[in-house]
């Protein structure tokens, strides 16, 4: 399944914002349209409840079947993976 996308064109920029946007995103580690996607896409979220950004997490672990135990028991087990990949990491 593949999300569908759309593409915006940004014009009348300011000399050299093209330029410390590409400085920007490398500094990320991402592309240019990486690094303004995540940036768009933040500030939209920020419009969101805590509710409405989670709603769809919600919905999806109420379709899931799972249990509140078996998601606790989840999240235990994805800790410790972490835990233990730190310890072995210090070393």
């Amino acid at each position: 399944m593949s999300a569908q996308t759309e593409t915006i064109e940004i014009t009348g920029l300011p000399k050299g914002t093209t330029d410390a946007i590409t400085e920007l995103s490398r500094s990320k580690g991402k592309s240019a349209e990486e690094y303004l996607r995540t940036l768009i896409e933040a500030e939209i979220l920020s419009q969101q409840t805590f509710a409405e950004i989670l709603a769809p997490i919600r919905d999806g672990f109420r379709k899931s079947g799972m249990t509140q135990d078996q998601l606790d028991a989840l999240f235990q087990e994805a800790r410790e993976k972490v835990h233990q990949e730190e310890q072995t990491k210090k070393e």
